[in-house]
Parts: C-alpha cells; structure tokens; sequence
C-alpha cells in the first residue's frame, strides 16, 4: 500500500446526499444540543466536530471531563461512519476505546473522525481529539479507535 492510499482513501457512496441526511438526523440529537456539540465538516469518511468548553464539560478541578472527550471522539467516528451509509442505514457504536494523552483545558475541544476500514456490517473508525486555544495553538489530547456497526432499522427494530 502506498503512502497516497493511507492517506486519501476512496470510499463508496451509498447516499448521495449524505450531508443531508446527516443535517437532518443532527435535528434529533439532543445529547448533541445539550453539550454544544456540532459538526463543522462533513465529508464522506471524514467528520470534524467542535465543543466551546464551558463549565458543563469540567470535572471537579477544571480539566475537560474524560467522559466529555469520548463523547466527542465518539460523534465524529460514528458520523464519519454514517456518511457511507445507504439512506436505509444507520451506525451505532459497536465498541470504542481512548487513550487519553494530555487534560484539556479551556477554549476549544475538536474531534477528527475519519473511517479507517469500511464494510458492509462494521466500519472501523478512529477519532483525533484536539484541545485549541484561543492563541491557536493545539494540542492532542486523546485518540479513539471504534467499531461501528452499521444497521438497518426495519430489520432490526431500532
């Protein structure tokens, strides 16, 4: 596999209107709405969200709550996973896993979700989770590789 393979994979698109769909389902999300969450770019395999941190998203001595940070790498992998769904699908999380690497603090937490593997059934995604201050600078702060299962609502009873 060649360096231009790993870094710009070509995914299929079972719905063209993706973005759409997405925006629409976004409507619904009240988990989303309660934590400020929103996505800023939606492209197939590949999702940016963003939270403004605020008080809500603090533990007991101020850091972003780790809860907070997987919360957020979970959203951009599971919508990075959904942008190659067929309009009758939908992903959950089947399984995530993040490593934490340095507290977040203030300004600006943004995931970068991106679809490493897709498949019919399990897209596995990954999630980089970025802590931007208002000066601009950033840092890492955690990594999220998940599974996301891919389902069809009317045969599942979902």
């Amino acid at each position: 596999m060649t360096n231009t393979e790993l870094s710009s994979p070509s995914f299929r698109i079972a719905n063209p209107e993706f973005r759409q769909t997405i925006l629409r389902h976004i409507e619904r999300q009240e988990f989303m709405k309660h934590i400020g969450c929103r996505l800023t770019i939606i492209e197939a395999g590949y999702v940016e969200a963003e939270i403004k941190i605020e008080q809500l998203h603090e533990q007991q001595i101020g850091l972003v709550h780790g809860g907070a940070t997987a919360t957020i790498a979970d959203i951009a992998a599971g919508f990075a996973g959904f942008t190659l769904c067929a309009p009758d699908e939908h992903t959950v999380t089947a399984e995530i896993k993040v490593s934490y690497f340095t507290p977040a603090k203030g300004g600006i937490l943004r995931a970068i979700g991106r679809v490493v593997k897709p498949g019919r059934s399990l897209h596995f995604c990954e999630a980089d989770v970025i802590n931007v201050q208002p000066d601009g600078s950033q840092k890492l702060v955690a990594r999220a590789t998940s599974v996301m299962a891919v389902i069809r609502p009317n045969s599942n009873g979902a």
